[in-house]
């Protein structure tokens, strides 16, 4: 049975991140399926990049204000929300003054990646699935899109487990091939902890890039190669792992072969 409601997590999307191959697919791939007949919502964080006026931000107040505990230390969530007049979509942004008031997305102006970005991350990824909760809206797949969001099939396999408004939903996550070779540094296991979330996979040390395509595999239910020039050592990962994946298609095709895809999980 073809799934109605599918909930997408987004690294990045244009026009609010410009120059984005992730951002480009982010928006047109929604604005794709939600005109074949889905139900969808889709987040990303609001990074302190983007021009809140110009691009017609503003604060949802009945889903704000809940504090999410990320590693000991209290953050007030906040959701806003802009339309994409062009592709008839909304997006949902997660906020914190904490994590995403920077004028950087994951890198700082040196093009070194931020060394919160576990936390930032586990953030953005909580603050989905609790406005999820308060929307009371069950999606049938979730597909997560750039490594940023690469922690959130362990999420919802673990922490999220039982709740019903997500347990029971597929879980795709589109590949680019454009994961850092440490996404994610040595904080990574004691902020999981936290969760009480632990894996074989996670030892202290910073998560490498083979590491982390191991741990997303483990937790998913299919992935979408959405780069041409894929490594082939990623291509090794995904085909020994058993998932079901998706070939990489042009944009003109994707968004079909996409819908077909979501049909066979």
């Amino acid at each position: 049975m073809t799934a109605k409601k599918v909930l997408f997590l987004a690294q990045e999307i244009h026009p609010y991140i410009e120059d984005s191959p992730i951002g480009k697919i982010s928006q047109f791939l929604p604005q794709g399926i939600q005109e074949l007949g889905y139900d969808i919502r889709t987040f990303m964080p609001n990074y302190g990049t983007i021009n809140e006026r110009r691009n017609q931000l503003h604060e949802v107040i009945r889903l704000s204000g809940m504090n999410l505990v990320i590693d000991d230390k209290v953050h007030q969530l906040v959701v806003k929300v802009a339309s994409l007049p062009s592709a008839k979509m909304q997006v949902y942004f997660i906020d914190s003054d904490d994590f995403f008031s920077r004028k950087g997305n994951l890198h700082d102006e040196s093009g070194a990646l931020y060394p919160d970005n576990s936390e930032r991350s586990v953030f953005f990824l909580r603050g989905v699935f609790e406005t999820i909760k308060k929307l009371r809206w069950v999606p049938d797949i979730i597909h997560c899109q750039g490594w940023f969001t690469g922690l959130a099939p362990l999420y919802l396999r673990t922490l999220y487990k039982d709740e019903p408004a997500l347990a029971q939903a597929k879980i795709v996550f589109s590949a680019y091939d454009q994961t850092p070779q440490q996404p994610f540094g040595e904080e990574l296991t004691r902020v999981l902890g936290f969760d009480n979330i632990t894996s074989p996979l996670l030892d202290g040390t910073a998560l490498d890039k083979e590491t982390f395509v191991q741990l997303v595999l483990k937790y998913i239910d299919g992935m979408v190669i959405s780069t041409k020039e894929i490594s082939p050592e990623l291509l090794e990962a995904i085909h020994g792992s058993g998932k079901k994946y998706l070939d990489y298609h042009e944009p003109e095709e994707l968004v079909k072969a996409v819908d077909d895809f979501y049909a066979t999980l």
